[in-house]
């Protein structure tokens, strides 16, 4: 996972749920598409003016977006956050609980020149008692992850799986020119940013296991050569250059390995990379087009996309290309796999009244679930903890990243700006300082 060595977190008055209440809260909140829990996000109590102004936004939206909670709008807060106490011997739950939270979030914040600290604390209104709690010490400009984190934190308390906010998503966009460019943005929408200004085709952005880079096939240099772009400040390197494709490049779990479309003969095949872009194998050998290879977790089979049936399907492969099996069995033109962290599902676009839509099905192919079914979707990313998607979506005219979990019952917009937004990729978790 990427560095951040700017952000200290650290544990404080973190009070383990006795099994009766955790028993309590998860049998309420069992995951994604389910009856929203109701919960009130305070705002921090500045002991320095203007400190933690960020947080409790960022917290709210993300809580939102998770599709788990329903976040109580402030205008109905009784108890005014800057005067009333963060303890809870302190609170007023009454306060709390006549507005219907059943949970509220409360905390400090206090800025010294250009260091932030804010210590946050979740509270069950119900059983007057904390939940959970965390001290952040970094700089102002790191309160937004801070939200991020304990955002994860809140939905780990109530579901036991921690959440996917403190993480990123890379993404292809027109929004600075025509042709498309590399930015990264919080798993949020926040925080966006341009890594690439470059004048020419680039496709296929991919992270690398540890977060420091990322993969991209680009035409720089005329021919589609697959690179790689150090983070933060987006440095490139070329890691192959072979004649004719070096599309899609995917890094193995372990790092060790990179499954990418190559060239043979003018047909497209998967080969396999070692880390410093020598070939060490081919795996596919078919007259078809095998492209979109993407890895299990446990880097022991690979699915891809194939038409060797006359259309393009998804297949699963074993690591050294044997065993192929065929896993879509519906739509007549299935692309861009995904193979979820879990290792449970894989995601796809699949065709359907000339529009994509995302389903996800069993690696046997069993069980197919749509996600989406309103506008043309494609190129669906897991999240980190295997329970949402980010997909490009043109439902509201230009392509844009949508948010789903995965039942679709809560998909959001995550990008506004203007341009074609595309080629979401998720990264893993940031690396905890």
């Amino acid at each position: 996972m990427r560095r951040c060595p700017f952000l200290l977190i650290v544990p404080f008055l973190v009070a383990s749920l006795s099994g009766a209440a955790a028993a309590q809260v998860r049998s309420t909140i069992v995951g994604p598409g389910v009856t929203r829990y109701p919960i009130a996000v305070a705002a921090l109590k500045q002991i320095s003016l203007g400190a933690g102004e960020t947080f409790g936004r960022v917290l709210a939206r993300d809580l939102e977006l998770s599709g788990l909670f329903r976040v109580l709008p402030s205008d109905t807060y009784i108890e005014p956050s800057q005067t009333s106490g963060v303890s809870a011997e302190s609170i007023n739950f009454d306060n709390w609980s006549v507005i219907g939270a059943l949970a509220v979030i409360k905390g400090t914040a206090e800025r010294q020149g250009s260091e932030l600290t804010a210590e946050v604390r979740l509270f069950d209104v119900g059983q007057r008692r904390q939940l959970a709690g965390r001290r952040f010490r970094g700089t102002t400009g790191d309160e937004a992850r801070m939200a991020n984190r304990f955002a994860d934190e809140v939905i780990a308390t109530f579901t036991g799986e921690r959440g996917p906010f403190d993480s990123q998503i890379a993404f292809l966009s027109t929004r600075g020119g025509r042709f498309k460019d590399l930015y990264l943005m919080a798993a949020d929408g926040e925080g966006t940013r341009r890594v690439t200004n470059e004048n020419t085709l680039n496709l296929s952005p991919a992270w690398a296991p540890d977060g420091r880079s990322l993969l991209l096939t680009s035409y720089r240099g005329g021919n589609p050569d697959l690179f790689t772009i150090a983070l933060p400040r987006g440095a490139w390197s070329r890691l192959s250059s072979l004649k004719g494709l070096n599309l899609g490049g995917r890094w193995s779990p372990d790092g060790r390995e990179i499954a990418v479309t190559l060239e043979y003969d003018g047909n497209p095949e998967i080969g396999v990379l070692d880390a410093n872009g020598a070939l060490l194998r081919r795996l596919t050998d078919h007259w078809a087009v095998d492209v979109s290879a993407t890895w299990s977790p446990d880097g022991a089979q690979l699915a891809f996309c194939s038409d060797r049936s006359g259309a393009p399907q998804i297949y699963v492969m074993d690591a050294d290309g044997r065993g192929v099996r065929r896993v879509s069995t519906a739509g007549n033109y299935n692309t861009s796999p995904a193979w979820s962290p879990k290792g449970d599902r894989i995601a796809y676009a699949t065709r359907s009244g000339g529009r994509f839509q995302i389903v996800t099905v069993k690696t046997d192919g069993s069980d197919a679930r749509q996600v989406t079914g309103v506008g043309s979707n494609e190129d669906p990313a897991w999240s980190p903890d295997g329970r949402y998607l980010v997909f490009s979506s043109k439902r509201g005219g230009a392509a844009k990243l949508y948010l789903s979990d995965l039942s679709g019952a809560n998909q959001a917009e995550l990008t506004t700006a203007g341009g074609s937004d595309t080629s979401p990729a998720w990264s893993g978790w940031l690396e905890r300082p």
